[in-house]
């Protein structure tokens, strides 16, 4: 018996579904198949959007983990302020031992789409460096994900660093 979406369980997203779907497919033509649900991207569609991937603050804190947070407002993005859509932040949590992504929260204009970066970023087990290194085009909202792991690892530039 196989089973995919709502049934199996929390979180009940429609992605979550269509991947456990195609898992299922493919153990059924006989192939080998998994899936890693700890970069699970969830969005809610309000106004700002929300999105978030991996660990939250208090989750990683249960965990016993040490982390280093960055946070970067879309009120300093020059592409924000172009679209009239300021509102918001990006931020990101990153373990202080070995500067591994645990997770990221956007809150603001296409969270929705924000997101897919930070997931592959902590589905890689990449670290903030990977993120901080990678050169994000200008003027756009994704340059507010460079900045807030930058921010996590005290050398963002367009905002000061505690």
């Amino acid at each position: 018996m196989y089973a995919i979406g709502d049934v199996t369980g929390a979180p009940y997203l429609a992605h979550r579904a269509m991947v456990q779907g195609e898992v299922v497919a493919e153990v059924i033509a006989g192939k080998r198949a998994a899936w890693d649900f700890r970069a699970m991207p969830a969005a809610v569609f309000t106004d700002p959007e929300i999105a978030t991937v991996g660990l939250s603050e208090p989750e990683a804190k249960a965990q016993g983990r040490e982390v280093s947070i960055g946070k970067f407002p879309f009120s300093a993005l020059g592409r924000a302020m172009a679209m009239g859509e300021t509102a918001g932040f990006i931020k990101t949590i990153v373990d202080k031992t070995d500067n591994r992504v645990l997770g990221v929260t956007v809150v603001g204009p296409d969270a929705s789409d924000l997101i897919s970066e930070a997931g592959l970023a902590v589905e890689m087990g990449a670290y903030a460096e990977d993120v901080a290194l990678t050169i994000h085009p200008h003027p756009t909202l994704s340059e507010g994900m460079n900045e807030a792991f930058k921010h996590a690892l005290k050398e963002a530039v367009h905002i000061m660093n505690k």
